[in-house]
């Protein structure tokens, strides 16, 4: 591949969706999460849903510190078949693309962050100004924010509305914004929670934000294990160089979009290691 061939030297372009639909995708594990969850509950959890139940946010939620864990498990239940169907097509087509341009670890934190911020809501607005009573459920206020943001980044995308009628990705946000703003006061989908999103979105757009350097994103350090047991791996220095270049190319594309004040420290550091390695072999 010639140098001037690379994405990040042409002028912008919608991504390719079609992505190797591995679980080594987070996308792809939420909706396998959300998939068995709805299942598990649909044969184990009775009449009454208990699993639903028990993940869902209720409007009392928000003065019971003890049940905040379900500010984040709503998002993984689902009340009907058709629910569970439209959320999961969203983020299999736009939660990919957009995995893609910042990285797994960007998008879990974006994915989860938007969910958590909608039932936050939610529950605050019932509890608190009243409205319809209940709980709220599912994956559409995560879903909703990165869809939003697919189309703030790629506004000329051609997206089938449907999976027949082209639209451009700029009307498609618009059609998210009016339709949701219409919607509020329903007492069967909870459209305060996808404009949430749409806000989240939004914000992480114009401000450039990238949630590993923000106070709650930064300081997390994962424990390592014990010593473990090595063994004789002939192909594995080859597969480390791939993946290697392979997360090179995704910050170059990072640099050309978003410019390089959106790196983080990891990121310029392998930059700078894989840039060494490529002047040694010279």
């Amino acid at each position: 591949m010639g140098l001037y061939d690379r994405p990040y030297y042409r002028d912008e372009e919608p991504p390719r969706m079609a992505l190797n639909p591995s679980t080594q995708s987070f996308a792809v594990i939420a909706i396998i999460a959300n998939v068995a969850l709805f299942f598990a509950d649909f044969l184990f959890g009775g009449r009454d849903f208990a699993l639903q139940r028990a993940m869902q946010v209720n409007p009392e939620t928000i003065v019971q510190p003890w049940m905040y864990w379900k500010f984040l498990t709503y998002g993984f239940a689902h009340g009907n078949m058709n629910h569970l169907l439209f959320n999961m097509i969203g983020l299999f087509f736009f939660g990919r693309a957009v995995e893609n341009r910042v990285g797994k670890f960007e998008f879990i934190r974006f994915y989860l962050v938007a969910i958590i911020l909608g039932g936050i809501f939610w529950s605050v607005r019932t509890y608190f100004f009243g409205g319809p009573g209940g709980g709220v459920i599912g994956a559409s206020g995560g879903v909703v924010a990165v869809t939003m943001l697919f189309v703030l980044w790629y506004p000329q995308a051609e997206i089938l509305l449907m999976m027949v009628l082209p639209i451009k990705g700029w009307v498609l946000g618009l059609m998210l914004i009016v339709g949701n703003l219409l919607g509020m006061g329903s007492s069967q989908t909870a459209f305060d929670v996808h404009l949430v999103g749409i806000g989240f979105a939004i914000s992480y757009f114009y401000f450039n934000w990238n949630l590993a350097t923000l106070p709650f994103g930064s300081g997390i350090k994962i424990p390592r294990r014990g010593p473990r047991l090595k063994l004789h791996d002939p192909d594995r220095k080859a597969r480390k160089e791939t993946q290697e270049a392979d997360e090179a190319e995704r910050i170059l594309q990072k640099i050309h979009d978003q410019g390089e004040s959106s790196l983080t420290n990891a990121e310029r550091k392998l930059l700078e290691r894989y840039s060494r390695r490529l002047r040694e072999r010279r």
